[in-house]
């Protein structure tokens, strides 16, 4: 059975302006991204729509029930956490904030299981705050890969830093970089 690849990335304040650079020219991944941005929620769809025209991934609004599927980003939507059910389907769960927002990654992380046919990146980015160090740190603890966006190329370094503060984070990188690992260690999707 062939190896599924899960990545989650959390990221808040400059997220959007990273993530356009991130994914521009970004190609069509052999993974399933989940991508957790704190933001208000007319603001979803337009930053969708950018990042849809920047990769060759299909990016889209999570839904409830919706199975992920590789060479898809599964872009969470604001004021609902985002849980994966057995690491394949989507539930958006109303509950109350982490770390002060909705969604967590730290919720979305957090509900990752370790199986013998999946592989985990967990990856944290520009934001404010502590969201994602407990979730990177479980990633790290059921044998997932974890990434960090480095001091120089944040807008605020609260959410990096406190995850590489755990010590459980395995690289420390410019959003190119992180973009380049993931690249050359998941690979393409081929038909």
């Amino acid at each position: 059975m062939k190896k599924r690849n899960i990545v989650i990335i959390g990221i808040s304040t400059g997220g959007p302006q990273t993530l356009r650079g991130f994914f521009d020219g970004f190609p069509l991944l052999d993974a399933s991204i989940v991508l957790v941005q704190h933001m208000i929620k007319c603001a979803n769809k337009s930053l969708c729509e950018t990042l849809n025209s920047l990769t060759e991934m299909d990016v889209r609004i999570a839904s409830h029930g919706e199975t992920i599927e590789p060479g898809v980003v599964h872009f969470a939507p604001s004021e609902i956490h985002l849980e994966l059910i057995n690491n394949k389907l989507i539930q958006l769960v109303d509950g109350p904030k982490v770390c002060f927002v909705r969604p967590a990654v730290d919720v979305t992380m957090k509900s990752v299981r370790k199986t013998t046919g999946d592989n985990i990146t967990g990856i944290i980015m520009t934001g404010m705050g502590k969201d994602g160090a407990e979730g990177l740190s479980h990633i790290k603890s059921i044998g997932g890969v974890t990434f960090a966006q480095d001091k120089n190329t944040s807008v605020i370094w609260g959410m990096p830093k406190e995850a590489i503060n755990t010590g459980k984070v395995d690289y420390v990188l410019s959003p190119e970089g992180i973009r380049n690992k993931l690249i050359s260690q998941i690979g393409r999707l081929t038909s």
